[in-house]
């Protein structure tokens, strides 16, 4: 091998290496929280966990608990962001039947 080829080569590794490096910045942008005004509409009765999950996320806090005389469980999910903004959503027997948001807007 000769001189030319050896130095081309350790070039060419740092060129890609510099690119590389460069572009890895640009990748990762801001998350902005899912707890939104906006996505609160975008839940209505009767979605089920999952569907409200897609939209806002995993909850910070999940309790469920049995729903008295009736049967059933009740389960609510909290969600808060740094901001201060928080939202609750409350499922009956698997489907949504109430939700709640308070909003800062920093």
């Amino acid at each position: 091998m000769n001189i030319f080829s050896t130095i081309s080569r350790y070039v060419s590794i740092l060129l890609l290496s510099v690119l590389l490096t460069a572009c890895s910045g640009s990748v990762t942008a801001p998350l902005t929280s899912p707890l939104t005004s906006q996505n609160l509409e975008r839940i209505h009765e009767d979605m089920s966990p999952s569907q409200v999950k897609a939209i806002l996320g995993e909850p910070q806090e999940a309790t469920s608990a049995p729903i008295p005389i009736v049967g059933g469980t009740v389960t609510t999910y909290h969600y808060r962001n740094d901001a201060g903004s928080t939202i609750t959503i409350v499922f009956k027997n698997g489907l949504m039947k109430q939700k709640d948001g308070s909003f800062n807007n920093k």
